[in-house]
């Protein structure tokens, strides 16, 4: 082979090998950013930090309802897991694991010029959706803005800020903004080592050789996920939800919990910030160390929901079947039977239902979303008052349905396409009406013994939450 061909060829690996090697000078931080870092840590609170949060501009929470999980980034050019494709082995990987030089090699096909995301925002509202929460950066340290430190649109877009252009919609359509945001950086130096992106070596444990360097790195490294969140936090106007995924630094306790959310308050004192700074329930860190609190809790991450786990909460899930928590290039959705088991097993319990659709690499959502969305708009027209600001009322302990309710005198029954049973409910009190929603008519029933009977003819069930609203 010719000289100048093997040279071209390794130009070539070094050029490749460049789009995921560690730049140590994108992660210079300075020691004002430092300094705060230490500040923090070695400060006492004045006073304890209330959850969930008193703000009356936070208390839209609980009631919400609905809300549109979004993960996107450089993961999305291949439809990819986000950060966990590159863990070798590890079960949640996806059928197309790919190295760090790969998965990182993603980010010179990162272009999303037709990003519209106003669109299928519009198109969530329009369905009974309140609040949207898209990954402002992922664990594999790729941010969507321009930020002073690390990787991302800075170095890949021109210092684009697709964060931006994401809340400028949301504000647009009328959904309250909500931003996540992992406070791990798989990119950042030391944070990962290369056993950790093996599934069979990646929980060993390696001795801390020099504690008092590891704090220091410890210390800068939180210097720089404060910078970023102050980024998010101040330049954006109003920022409604933060949801956080799990702090760590190897050889450190994780303690400043309390403290990080008193700092983000500070900038943002109307904020519901979930309680996945670091904690035991987190299920990417099942080994972490600090107590789980927040404004709100996240224990059912793709579980159906079965108690009351807090006064706020919240419960995710994939709405789509490929690609994980990024972009489904085939565009499966789960059926709309599944969506309502997932809601209504929510709502019942008082909780929030944050689906996830990941978006394409342009920044657009699959054909069939819109197909989803259509029938869900459909639904809300007649069901939107069964879901949207109703009010916990477990169904377990009083039907063999999810129930919702709206006050003293209105209850309403979940009737789902697998429900097949007569309903039976405990209400202690005679009903005044039974009604379906859907067609406005009256349906017979029957109540003995302070227990409500009644069906929904097979000819008037739908493949949707046929509920009915029974007044008391």
């Amino acid at each position: 082979m010719k000289h100048w061909a093997i040279l071209f060829l390794l130009c070539l690996s070094l050029m490749a090998h460049a789009q995921w090697r560690i730049h140590p000078e994108d992660y210079d931080i300075s020691q004002k950013d430092i300094a705060r870092a230490r500040q923090l840590i070695e400060t006492p609170l004045a006073e304890p930090v209330v959850f969930p949060n008193p703000s009356a501009g936070a208390q839209w929470f609980p009631t919400a309802g609905l809300g549109l999980f979004m993960h996107w980034g450089i993961h999305s050019v291949e439809g990819v897991q986000p950060s966990w494709n590159m863990i070798k082995g590890f079960r949640y990987a996806g059928r197309n694991p790919h190295s760090r030089k790969t998965y990182y090699a993603m980010a010179r096909k990162f272009k999303p010029k037709n990003y519209l995301p106003a669109r299928y925002l519009k198109a969530c509202k329009e369905a009974g959706f309140t609040y949207a929460v898209l990954t402002s950066r992922h664990h594999d340290g790729y941010a969507l803005w321009p930020s002073k430190y690390g990787i991302g649109t800075k170095q890949y877009l021109n210092g684009r800020d697709l964060i931006r252009e994401y809340v400028d919609a949301c504000r647009k359509t009328g959904l309250r903004v909500g931003i996540y945001y992992s406070p791990r950086d798989w990119h950042y130096p030391g944070q990962m080592r290369d056993e950790e992106f093996v599934e069979k070596t990646r929980k060993n444990l390696f001795p801390i050789t020099d504690s008092t360097q590891n704090e220091k790195d410890y210390v800068k490294f939180l210097g720089y996920v404060m910078a970023q969140l102050e980024e998010l936090l101040t330049n954006y106007g109003k920022i409604d939800l933060l949801w956080l995924d799990g702090m760590g630094w190897r050889g450190v306790q994780e303690k400043n919990t309390e403290k990080i959310y008193a700092w983000i308050r500070s900038l943002q004192p109307h904020i519901v910030i979930n309680d996945r700074w670091a904690n035991l329930v987190d299920p990417d860190n099942p080994d972490g160390t600090s107590v789980s609190i927040g404004d709100f809790t996240t224990p059912f991450e793709c579980t159906t929901p079965t108690y009351l786990p807090y006064k706020w909460w919240e419960y995710e899930d994939l709405w789509t079947s490929g690609g994980g928590w990024g972009y489904d290039k085939k565009g499966k959705f789960r059926s709309m039977g599944w969506f309502f088991r997932s809601l209504t097993a929510a709502r019942s319990l008082g909780g929030n239902f944050l689906v996830n659709i990941g978006p394409d690499r342009n920044g657009n959502m699959h054909p069939n979303f819109y197909h989803m969305m259509d029938s869900l708009t459909t639904w809300m027209i007649y069901g939107k008052e069964s879901v949207a600001g109703t009010q916990m009322t477990p169904g377990p302990e009083l039907a063999n349905v999810p129930l919702t309710s709206r006050g003293q005198d209105t209850l309403y029954a979940h009737i789902l396409p697998n429900s097949k049973a007569q309903i039976s409910i405990k209400t202690g009190r005679k009903p005044k009406e039974v009604l379906l929603l859907r067609t406005l008519k009256s349906l017979p029933f029957i109540y003995r013994e302070g227990y409500l009977h009644f069906t929904v003819p097979k000819q008037q069930r739908t493949k949707m939450d046929d509920v009915t609203r029974i007044i008391l």
